[in-house]
């Protein structure tokens, strides 16, 4: 089944550095996109299988 979700996770402008992160919190993504940048935050949209 596939869900989405809203993380955040701290600033970057490096897209495998936002890959990696999502990694460690073991999603491995189908997408993903940045829907809000403060800052010291992104606030992720991302999709995945359960």
């Amino acid at each position: 089944m596939i869900t989405s979700e809203i993380i955040k996770i701290d600033f970057t402008n490096d897209n495998e550095v936002i890959e990696q992160e999502l990694q460690k919190l073991g999603i491995d993504p189908l997408r993903w996109a940045v829907v809000e940048v403060n800052k010291n935050e992104l606030t992720i949209s991302v999709s995945y299988n359960l």
